[in-house]
């Protein structure tokens, strides 16, 4: 465990020395093994991948762009150690596409992000908890769990659905998530007849299946991690359209198809919090498909969380390259907050020196044929 005075001398030696001159380098620690690592490998490949197209275009502003990826297992003693690393060894000027709640708490507690001023561009959680206090450094470019919780609790009470159960996560992820649902439920009028915990290290999820659908619910929440979604799914044997079920936006629709089942899967709602990154309408989801379609893409698969890794790894680029040759971690920061009203590719953004999300998209997908994700 590394000290204050420890981590307050060491980031501060890392705002004086940036990488060799020339070179400027951007981390990204996420899972790569481990719960998560459904979702994270094609994440560090689009990293890497769009880095490294810029750089055979020429780079930013004179300077080489290098991606420094870490695995931390989805472990958050691993994530508080390897961000560190990456800013105080590595001289990181900015992060991107962090993975988990309680990962990025770990971060957040040691304070290292504020002291040594380097941002992150993007986590792959909507929890409040890393929107407080703490999370100056942190810029969303996804709504919240509370927003999408909302989002999915009106369409509950739309069709006119009383009876909902949920199965989360049992820790402060999931404890977030129970505070949400439980605003939700007395906002919307249903009740929660059935809440079901697994730990982040269960595989089988068959007795939790059992215990929801014995509970008779009209509509099932999974506020779980992808791979738990997956797991649930398999194991869930009710009748088809027993009830309704939806999820959240970090699912990946193609992979739950793939490893659930097809059959099993059709029909499941997953809330979106960006847009659907097969639209022709939108110049960010065009460049998109280009760059997965590219050898740098190594065919990575077109989901909304694959467009999300590619939003926030092209924004962070942008904001290097506002912050002119010679990038720091404050400059980086500044051009990031700069970023009022601004347009990534006809996608809107908006941060300021006190607003820290830069975006409110919502909506709800329904996955089909072959996985697709409809919205």
């Amino acid at each position: 465990m590394l000290g204050k005075k420890h981590l307050a001398a060491m980031a501060a030696c890392a705002l004086v020395g940036l990488a060799s001159a020339g070179e400027v380098r951007i981390g990204s620690v996420t899972g790569l093994t481990g719960p998560n690592a459904a979702t994270s490998k094609d994440g560090a490949t689009i990293f890497t991948g769009y880095l490294a197209m810029v750089n055979d275009k020429g780079g930013v502003n004179g300077n080489t762009l290098k991606a420094i990826v870490k695995d931390d297992q989805y472990d958050p003693a691993k994530t508080a150690a390897m961000v560190a690393e990456a800013i105080m060894k590595d001289n990181v000027v900015g992060l991107v596409n962090a993975v988990g709640t309680v990962n990025t708490v770990a971060v957040m507690k040691t304070g290292i992000l504020n002291k040594s001023r380097v941002p992150l561009v993007g986590v792959f959680s909507g929890a409040d908890i890393i929107r407080g206090p703490g999370s100056e450094q942190i810029f969303h470019t996804r709504a919240s769990y509370t927003d999408e919780i909302k989002k999915i609790a009106r369409l509950i009470s739309t069709l006119g659905l009383k009876r909902v159960a949920l199965l989360y996560q049992d820790d402060a992820f999931g404890a977030s998530i129970n505070q949400s649902i439980g605003q939700a439920a007395q906002a919307y009028g249903f009740e929660v007849v059935e809440k079901t915990a697994y730990k982040p290290t269960e595989t089988d999820f068959t007795a939790h299946a059992r215990q929801i659908i014995d509970a008779k619910p009209q509509a099932i929440l999974l506020m779980a991690l992808p791979e738990a979604v997956m797991r649930f799914m398999k194991a869930y044997d009710a009748p088809v359209g027993a009830s309704q079920i939806y999820t959240l936006s970090y699912v990946p629709a193609k992979i739950l198809s793939q490893v659930s089942g097809e059959k099993r899967v059709r029909g499941v709602g997953i809330s979106q919090v960006i847009p659907n990154p097969d639209t022709t309408t939108l110049p960010l989801a065009k460049d998109f498909q280009s760059f997965i379609k590219s050898r740098y893409g190594k065919g990575v698969q077109s989901t909304p969380t694959n467009f999300e890794v590619y939003l926030n790894a092209r924004l962070m680029v942008e904001a290097v390259r506002m912050a002119g040759p010679h990038p720091t971690p404050e400059k980086v920061t500044k051009a990031l907050t700069s970023m009022n009203g601004y347009m990534l590719a006809g996608y809107p953004i908006s941060f300021s020196e006190t607003n820290r999300v830069g975006s409110h998209y919502l909506d709800i997908g329904v996955v089909g044929l072959g996985g697709r994700l409809n919205y």
